[in-house]
Parts: C-alpha cells; structure tokens; sequence
C-alpha cells in the first residue's frame, strides 16, 4: 500500500515540472497581444504659422501595475508618415502641471528638445521598441522641420508578453528539482549511494 501511496505521490513532481516547461517554452515563444490602432493628427513644423514646432500629447496615462514587475511586455510602435512626424514615449510626469500639460487640442508648449524621451522621439524614423516598466507613461508627436501636412496618419501598437528572464530562471531550477524528485522517488539511485556512504 505504501509503495502505491509512493507511486502516486511520485506523478505529482513530474507534472509540476511539465506544467513549469510549457510556461518556459510559452515565455521563451512569446504571446502577442491583438494590435491596436489610432489616428493621430500630424502636426506641422518650422512654416509660416507654425514656426514653431509644437508637441502633440495622449490625454490618458499608459499604465503598467506593479504586479507586471514578473513579466517583459515589449512594445513595437510603428507610424505610417515617417517622413513627416516622429513619435515618442515619455514619463507621465511631463503632463503635469509645471512641466508640459496638453491642452484641449492635445498641444502642449513645449517643443521636442524640452523633453526627455524613454524611447522614439524627434530622430525616430517610423518604428521604435520599448521595454514597458511598471509605471505611468505618455506617448508624445511631432511634425519634422518643414513638414506642412494637416492630415492624420495610422500609428500601431503591437505588445508581445513574455516572462521576465529571471522568472524564466527560477522555473528551470524549479523544473531540473522537481523532475531530480521524481526521479529518485521512482528510481532511488542517489538516495541508495548516500546511504552506503553513511552505512560505511
């Protein structure tokens, strides 16, 4: 009866340590998260008008919980008029009061170079990655010098979601244990040789 209570108990490590392999392959492949999209206005730059070049910002917070701390969320941001506009990402803090708040229109008075960009930005061409952080954040637009379109232009935001390495690293140590358990409950080779060593 022992020995079947032994055999059962011993089915229990080796699932654990599946269920933590196919959570290690599922990291290491990565989970995508549906695309979104929104029209964003361009925003001319340096003409007449416009000799300024004002700085265009999200009326909401993009907001990551603390708890995301156990994954990597990788954002790959793309616009279709690289040629004219640049997008960026900054801390939230800059929509505060005494930095550069948006107004009604979303313009803040702030100009590119007044900011300080965690990833895009005026050198950007039309994609940029970013590593999202527990936090608030806020994307940001600009037109290039001379750009004079009024038009709007489709960014994209695609976020594939995996776990953070050193969860991934705490799972294969987790695994190599559990599946080591198994093992010697099944076939206690190891258990054996360091009873002989104490026996001698």
């Amino acid at each position: 009866m022992t020995s079947i209570i032994m055999r059962i108990l011993s089915i229990l490590p080796i699932i654990t340590a599946g269920i933590c392999t196919i959570m290690i392959l599922g990291s290491l492949i990565g989970i995508n998260v549906p695309e979104q999209e929104q029209k964003v206005p361009l925003i001319p730059c340096g003409i007449p008008g416009f000799e300024t070049c004002p700085v265009g910002m999200a009326e909401e917070n993009l907001s990551i919980p603390g708890g995301m701390i156990f994954l990597d969320l990788d954002a790959t941001v793309g616009w279709e008029r690289g040629d004219v506009a640049w997008v960026g990402i900054v801390d939230a803090k800059w929509a505060e009061e005494g930095e550069c708040p948006p107004d009604d229109n979303g313009l803040t008075d702030c100009e590119s170079n007044e900011f300080e960009y965690l990833a895009g930005g005026p050198d950007s061409e039309n994609s940029f990655t970013y590593s999202l952080k527990p936090g608030d954040t806020r994307f940001v637009t600009g037109g290039k010098e001379g750009s004079l379109d009024l038009s709007s232009q489709q960014v994209t935001v695609e976020i594939e979601v995996s776990l953070a390495i050193w969860v991934e690293i705490l799972l294969l140590i987790a695994t190599v244990g559990l599946a080591a358990s198994a093992l010697d409950m099944n076939f206690p080779i190891v258990s054996n040789l360091f009873k002989r060593q104490k026996e001698d």
